[in-house]
């Protein structure tokens, strides 16, 4: 089974964030892709920094926890997941 874990900056990113989701998800045959948020117009969330990310999947995979980091593209052009749908309502209205 697989899970989505969005990581907003100083949201659901710190070192006891990780711990309660690794912890919730014991003994579970999964895999975790961490998806660092990207930011949008509308919204104040900030991306974690990297070293933030790379400590959570650490920690993550201190507990026994499959983990893959989200390899961002689009974030340049403004066509990363979130940004891309907000430029497409903008221009439907």
């Amino acid at each position: 089974m697989t899970f989505e874990y969005s990581l907003v900056g100083g949201v659901n990113d710190t070192s006891k964030d990780a711990e309660q989701l690794a912890k919730l998800l014991k003994g579970m045959n999964c895999h975790i892709n961490l998806i660092p948020v990207n930011p949008i117009k509308e919204r104040d969330y900030v991306q974690s920094e990297q070293r933030v990310i790379t400590a959570f999947k650490n920690k993550l995979e201190k507990y026994g926890i499959n983990v893959t980091i989200r390899r961002e593209m689009g974030r340049d052009i403004s066509g990363a997941c979130g940004q891309l749908r907000k430029g497409y309502l903008e221009q439907a209205q």
